[in-house]
């Protein structure tokens, strides 16, 4: 079972595709029930220490084929599940929904379903990758990887590193093609000869027969035919004794005056008229049956010659299957790839000669072309280094240095790599530091805010659909904190963006905000998830500005801050 994938580039215009359109929890955790509406945009989700914010998290990091253990289980339930239903539609199209959803049983077992159909779980981490990038402590996300890196630094060039790849895999392509005949040749003289006289006795058996595609099902009619002459002729003169009445009164007569009688009695009757027309229209469809048949019992003859040809011919045509081929046509094309080698191996010493010289030339053109692919690469590469510094100093990481490093392969002959060049993107946090790939940040601050640097920079250019942000607040000031807002925003508008913060500036700047709360009742704990807005909204920006939900000059600073958030 596969998740579509939308098949075009998507533009600041466009709503993210594959986004979250909802969630429901069931028992999973503290959560006894919880249903979460997404939209397009940025999403907050606040609350309280200790409510529950990163249980919706894990919730959402469960069903997309991560981590599964019975501790995220609610006590007491049989069960837990998370569904996530994915808004597949473009603007204007009618609604697609894909349903993804993850159960883990008590006993420890979990299974997991896309549209209904079971898959496993590492093929729903397959599925889901591409699609959901969670980001909190610890996490290592696809943007991180270093496979995905290449992808990203060539997308960000753009298309003269795209035509220069191109030329790149052509021209190896065209290498393989010439290694190949090459080895075709320098095979020794006595496995030549061998195979040639091979290929010899098959294309001249293959040539001689001259098997022609539909031959067979054409013979095994006539043999059909041939074989049942004599039951059809006796059968065909029954059938024409019935109608023409060959020893006595025929159908056509009883028809005759049946139509007689009709006749006088359509004088009263005008539905007896219409019963009279279908009548002589039967007694002329009658009389032309009749003609028919006879026609074709006089075309039947008992021919064994001819059925004993059609046999053999199937024998030796099933015979060619046998070799070469589970059908003709298959033992056609098996022809003409065996007519073709053998005629490559009658080739010349004098192409031999012209393909070693080709080789080399193009070996060198390889080269060059590699150079210049670095050189496109490079000149990328700086552009990107510097961007991505540029939104790391803007987040508080005035002092980390992002990198893209370059690494030509060896460009030898019988080792020629798909891409000439391993790329991977570094980071050194802290001066002195020696650079590291990404998945090493330690911190998850520190990894949310070089996730959110590579995303601004590099927004639109791959097809993650879903980011979620975790302890991207963590450790920074509040003038760094509207930048960070400013910045979620503005990857919202290529992707839906949820973030878990305790910060009143983002949460302000959010489209929509879920309160996620905790709440006793008959001796249980369990956690809430609900949408807020209007007055309610400005008290929780309140509470995370100075802890004073109904403070007045703390909900006037929340309500300038949601006011200011909308223009961000």
């Amino acid at each position: 079972m596969r998740l579509p994938r939308s098949a075009s580039r998507k533009t600041k215009e466009d709503k993210p595709q594959d986004m979250i359109h909802r969630v429901e929890i069931d028992n999973f955790a503290l959560v006894e029930h919880a249903e979460l509406d997404l939209g397009p945009g940025l999403t907050v989700l606040s609350g309280e220490t200790g409510a529950g914010k990163s249980i919706v998290i894990d919730a959402l990091d469960f069903a997309s084929g991560g981590r599964s253990d019975r501790t995220m289980l609610r006590t007491g339930a049989g069960e837990a599940s998370v569904t996530i239903l994915l808004d597949q539609s473009n603007e204007g199209e009618a609604d697609k929904e894909w349903v993804v959803g993850r159960t883990l049983r008590d006993s420890g077992r979990s299974y997991a379903k896309i549209n209904g159909q079971l898959v496993t779980a590492g093929d729903l981490r397959e599925q889901m990758e591409p699609l959901l990038a969670i980001h909190s402590q610890n996490d290592q996300q696809t943007i991180f990887r270093e496979s995905v890196h290449k992808t990203l630094l060539d997308a960000y060039a753009g298309d003269p590193v795209a035509l220069s790849l191109e030329f790149w895999s052509s021209m190896r392509q065209e290498m393989m093609a010439i290694e190949r005949r090459l080895g075709e040749l320098f095979l020794d003289p006595e496995t030549r000869a061998r195979r040639r006289d091979i290929l010899s006795f098959q294309t001249e058996e293959i040539q001689k027969t001259g098997p022609v595609a539909g031959e067979e099902e054409e013979l095994l009619k006539k043999i059909k035919t041939l074989s049942a002459v004599r039951e059809i002729a006796q059968l065909l003169g029954r059938a024409i004794t019935e109608i023409t009445g060959a020893e006595g009164e025929s159908a056509a007569d009883r028809l005759g005056r049946a139509i007689t009688d009709l006749n006088a009695a359509s004088r009263y009757s005008t539905r007896v008229q219409e019963l009279r027309d279908r009548a002589v229209e039967l007694k002329t469809e009658l009389t032309e049956l009749s003609y028919d048949l006879d026609r074709t019992a006089g075309r039947l003859e008992d021919n064994p010659e001819e059925l004993d040809k059609a046999n053999s011919r199937l024998q030796v045509l099933r015979r060619l299957q046998e070799k070469y081929g589970a059908t003709l046509e298959e033992v056609v094309a098996y022809g003409k790839k065996a007519a073709l080698e053998l005629e490559r191996l009658d080739a010349t010493e004098e192409e031999l000669a012209g393909l070693s010289t080709d080789k080399e030339q193009l070996l060198g053109q390889m080269r060059s072309q590699s150079s210049a692919l670095f050189e496109l690469r490079q000149e990328a590469g700086s552009r990107l280094e510097k961007e991505i510094n540029r939104e790391l100093a803007d987040l508080d990481m005035k002092n980390a240095r992002f990198a893209v490093e370059i690494e030509e392969k060896p460009i030898e002959q019988g080792d020629l790599p798909a891409d000439p060049h391993h790329i991977r993107f570094t980071i050194a946090p802290n001066p002195g530091e020696p650079s590291m790939p990404l998945v090493s940040i330690v911190s998850g601050g520190e990894a949310s805010r070089v996730l959110l640097a590579v995303k601004v920079v590099l927004a639109g250019l791959d097809d993650i659909a879903t980011i979620i942000f975790d302890e991207i607040d963590t450790g920074i000031s509040g003038s760094t904190t509207t930048r960070i807002a400013g910045k979620l925003k503005s990857i919202a508008r290529t992707a839906q963006v949820i973030c878990v913060t305790h910060n009143a500036q983002i949460a302000a700047s959010a489209d929509c905000q879920l309160l996620i709360g905790k709440k006793v009742e008959s001796g249980r704990t369990r956690t809430t998830v609900r949408h807020i807005e209007g007055p309610e909204r400005v008290s929780e920006i309140a509470r995370l500005l100075s802890g004073r939900p109904d403070d007045a000059k703390s909900r006037s600073l929340a309500q300038d801050l949601l006011d200011r958030g909308t223009q961000i």
